[in-house]
């Protein structure tokens, strides 16, 4: 597995299913369900549509042109391919819904800088877009951006507040930060992607015969979003978010004194909800003198119980909670992940598990203390096993240390209930390029 604690900001191909596929429990997900049934997790087969699509821009064209040339381009984007359709276009549903919510704004900047609209593709493969996300290398926003960056760029970032998770904020950010990139490799759209992501010393250090595989996964996944993004029919959940949106309404306590989200455990107003639609606050508590002190809330939760709003408004700062529980890391996990996922802070999660960076490992179990407990019964949380060819393991995939003579044949025959197929399909690897000391993914049955 890849060190969590590098400045890595893309996820692996494998990295970014896990986080497109967490993006179902999002509570916005089953709030546009309801609205309208089946509208992002009813199976859907690709539909291609080329009458009336608008040409992809020079820019972008340029760009596929790029990838195209890179090594192994097909057997990348076959992958890629496979993941956005597997499970009836889950994943692709997913981010094109997360995506519908701020797309407009940001195409909108895109536009008033005169940048290609093509760009607003990036935080789609970055992060599903989704506004919450912190991850490896203090990185947050659906732009995954770092903290330097983000300082520079004026934003707003300090202890309780980031403005990496405010749409509006970010909108101008990523315009700044992409004529930055432009500026630098003004002939490469492939430099200025990689100078965007993981910084200029990126594109001026890229080598396209030396790319390692997680990255060209990535790149060719870039590539194909860009592609199918403007080729597959699909129905835009603007007009679907703008219904939730009404749905919602800012609440403010009158008198001085902070809020804690925490409270709300003990009360209707879901603590889970809460965190994802506010997650501009970084810490429990909101301060009256925060850039943003109101906090969004569902406009139900106050007409079903003002109560709820006063009492949180007069709460005393909650007493920590006393629950412990464990948490087995799973494929494609990040602590920031897992974070969001509990309502907790990475800060409490290297605490109470004595870790000085980011790094975890798949099978690592995790303590923590409160949060949002997960169902213990849900496979994805299973530990991982202890020998790679445990074939009664509960995950979906183990790495393999290549050895002195191995190939992918000798390997899946080894390996009871995994064919040769399997491994071709789960690794960025070319059987031509499998060396001793390489590690690859085995699916575990």
């Amino acid at each position: 597995m890849l060190s969590l604690g590098t400045a890595l900001a893309q996820p692996d191909l494998t990295r970014w299913s896990t986080l497109a596929s967490a993006l179902e429990e999002s509570t916005w997900v089953a709030d546009l369900e309801r609205l309208e049934p089946g509208c992002i997790l009813s199976a859907a087969q690709p539909d291609l549509s080329l009458d009336g699509v608008r040409p992809l821009s020079p820019w972008a064209d340029a760009l596929v042109a790029e990838l195209e040339a890179l090594p192994l381009a097909e057997h990348h984007a076959d992958r890629a391919l496979q993941r956005l359709l597997e499970q009836g276009m889950r994943r692709f549903q997913l981010v094109q819904a997360a995506a519908d919510r701020d797309r407009p704004g940001m195409e909108a900047a895109l536009e008033r800088q005169g940048l290609p609209r093509e760009w607003a593709v990036v935080p789609m493969v970055l992060t599903g877009w989704d506004r919450s996300y912190y991850g490896p290398g203090r990185r947050a926003g659906a732009w995954a951006m770092d903290l330097p960056t983000g300082l520079s760029l004026g934003l707003t970032i300090r202890r309780g507040w980031d403005e990496r998770h405010v749409p509006e904020r970010m909108a101008d950010a990523a315009c700044a930060h992409i004529q930055r990139a432009q500026s630098w490799f003004p002939d490469s759209p492939v430099r200025q992607v990689l100078a965007f992501v993981r910084g200029k010393s990126a594109g001026d250090t890229h080598d396209p015969d030396a790319l390692d595989a997680d990255l060209l996964g990535w790149l060719h996944l870039l590539r194909v979003m860009v592609q199918v993004d403007r080729n597959f029919k699909r129905d835009r959940l603007h007009a679907l978010w703008a219904l939730r949106e009404k749905e919602w309404t800012s609440f403010q306590c009158e008198e001085a004194g902070p809020l804690y989200f925490s409270h709300h455990r003990s009360t209707d107003w879901t603590l889970k909800a809460l965190k994802q639609e506010n997650p501009w606050f970084t810490t429990d508590s909101i301060g009256v003198t925060d850039v943003r002190p109101s906090i969004r809330v569902r406009s139900s939760w106050i007409e079903k119980a003002p109560d709820s709003g006063l009492t949180w408004c007069s709460a005393e700062r909650p007493e920590p909670q006393s629950l412990e529980w464990t948490y087995t890391v799973r494929p494609g996990d990040v602590l920031g992940t897992i974070a969001r996922r509990t309502g907790v802070r990475i800060e409490e999660l290297r605490r109470w598990n004595g870790l000085d960076g980011d790094l975890i490992r798949v099978g690592q179990t995790l303590i923590l203390r409160g949060g949002i407990p997960l169902d213990p019964t849900d496979t994805r949380s299973a530990k991982a096993p202890s020998s790679p060819m445990d074939p009664d393991a509960r995950t979906d995939w183990v790495w393999y240390t290549v050895e002195t003579g191995d190939s992918y044949w000798s390997i899946a025959s080894a390996t009871p209930g995994v064919g040769l197929a399997d491994l071709l399909d789960l690794n960025d690897i070319a059987p031509e390029s499998l060396r001793p000391g390489m590690r690859i993914r085995i699916p575990v049955r």
